[in-house]
């Protein structure tokens, strides 16, 4: 499907919409648990304000298959936005491989039509999903406008930049404790030096995904369920697969103990955002 770019008007403001984009859903990318820097501000227009590449974005969709970017141009569109939002993939051909692979895929994407899988950066992912462990999504989101607020730059009233990691190691660990991110302070402290140290720039190098995940899991507090989802929603790595409670309890619900996750196919990272969103929020009844 050709992908159409207009400018508009929207509420007052120039504004750039994107169409034909397939069974995109800005609402549900953006509210499925992958992310945590952006709040609903318009139901009705599914409007959101969010904060990613150092500046403070306005989206809408107002209908399926559109985006509606404000203040954003065609040219910022191309060098950030395009990529960020996943709108350089192939989704129709992603999902139509996910859902040949089972009737349990299928009807798992039928479900969280709409999602796509963004490309947050790296190191904004990896110290997000740090502090995601045994944490829910409210007081992550808490947590990281805390980090923010206090290392980062203001960008607008009521957004901040997320920090650097030359930032957070200027000042000593305590800085961190006192932002009560508990055991977590440590490990991200220890992560923005080896950020500083060039770990991304390795772990972007890494021909596989395995071994990417091994590098990961060598840093001080990360798991393998955080390294995953730090690959797969950091480093695009769509074949990485976060296992926690939830896609535990889908696993076993939907193909039995002991599931051959790697008959999921090359796409399996989006294959357990799918089975999330259909475990966690249509399931309990959360989100449309």
């Amino acid at each position: 499907m050709e992908q159409r770019l207009t400018k508009i008007k929207y509420k007052g403001r120039d504004a750039l919409k994107i169409e034909g984009l397939g069974d995109f859903l800005l609402y549900r990318t953006l509210d499925c648990g992958q992310c945590f820097r952006w709040q609903l501000t318009d139901a009705s227009a599914g409007e959101h304000i969010g904060v990613a590449h150092g500046r403070e974005l306005h989206a809408a969709s107002e209908r399926q298959g559109e985006l509606i970017l404000v203040d954003v141009d065609e040219e910022e569109f191309e060098r950030i936005w395009r990529r960020y939002f996943s709108l350089d993939r192939d989704w129709q051909a992603i999902r139509r491989d996910i859902e040949l692979r089972s009737v349990q895929l299928r009807e798992a994407a039928a479900l969280s039509e709409g999602i796509r899988i963004l490309s947050q950066e790296p190191y904004e992912a990896l110290v997000s999903f740090i502090i995601s462990q045994c944490n829910n999504i409210p007081r992550i989101k808490g947590l990281i406008r805390s980090l923010s607020e206090h290392y980062g730059e203001r960008i607008s009233e009521h957004s901040y930049t997320f920090p650097t990691a030359e930032r957070i190691l200027s000042e000593p660990l305590s800085s961190l404790s006192a932002l009560k991110l508990g055991y977590r302070d440590e490990y991200i402290y220890s992560a923005c030096r080896d950020v500083c140290d060039g770990i991304i720039e390795r772990i972007e190098a890494c021909p596989s995904t395995a071994e990417a995940e091994r590098i990961l899991t060598s840093m001080k507090g990360v798991g393998r369920k955080v390294a995953s989802c730090v690959l797969l929603f950091g480093f695009g790595r769509l074949d990485a697969f976060p296992v926690d409670v939830w896609m535990k309890r889908s696993l076993e619900r939907n193909f039995g103990p002991g599931a051959d996750i790697s008959s999921f196919g090359e796409y399996r990272g989006v294959a357990q955002q799918y089975l999330f969103y259909a475990e966690r929020y249509v399931g309990a009844d959360k989100l449309p």
